[in-house]
């Protein structure tokens, strides 16, 4: 309970470095309100807890703030904290009065605490989240693209800018992936190589 506190309070700094951005309290409400502290980060996979989800938004926010100093010193820190703590705004509700997990109370719940809620709105993660984020927050052209496609090549939607990726996507793609498969410590390595076609649609 003392570290969901500690990363209650570590997101509210992060916000309130954002809060005068048009939109933001808005759409920070609107997420508190349909659960984003007791979230999971994914049904079976990195974070699969209550308050993961959070605990998950936390670390790409301060992993993409690090790579910002050294890549892009001149991007607005405004624009990082936006797409690293929202950018999976699509893991509390679908945008359209849906949550995205329902809890598995059955005892299997120890081998996936999660499911996914079915009568969610179909749509990539990624673009949920940007669609999500914008109904709040007038986004600008790499602010979009980096939330919409941070899963990178783990979804078929990076062909549509794999020879065009802005430097802004990237970086929240690395600061995400970095933050789940070593910060995180996921289960990765202990499953054969089914975990990773799985991985395209329960980790993202």
């Amino acid at each position: 309970m003392a570290d969901m506190e500690k990363t209650k309070e570590e997101y509210s700094k992060y916000l309130s470095k954002i809060s005068n951005r048009a939109g933001v309290k808005e759409l920070a409400a609107y997420l508190e309100k349909h659960g984003l502290f007791k979230a999971p980060a994914s049904t079976k996979y990195h974070l699969c807890i209550e308050g993961g989800l959070l605990i998950h938004s936390v670390n790409v926010v301060r992993l993409a703030l690090e790579l910002k100093e050294k890549l892009m010193p001149e991007k607005p820190e405004e624009s990082v904290i936006l797409c690293a703590l929202f950018h999976d705004a699509h893991k509390v509700t679908d945008g359209f009065g849906h949550n995205t997990y329902d809890k598995n109370n059955t005892a299997t719940s120890d081998k996936q605490p999660y499911f996914w809620n079915t009568k969610q709105f179909g749509y990539g993660g990624g673009h949920k989240s940007a669609l999500i984020i914008s109904k709040f927050v007038d986004l600008t052209q790499d602010e979009l693209q980096a939330i919409a496609y941070h899963d990178g090549p783990f979804v078929p939607a990076w062909d549509d800018i794999k020879s065009d990726p802005y430097p802004l996507t990237l970086m929240i793609h690395y600061a995400d992936m970095w933050s789940t498969w070593i910060v995180e410590k996921t289960k990765s390595r202990k499953y054969d190589g089914k975990f990773l076609e799985d991985l395209k649609t329960e980790l993202f």
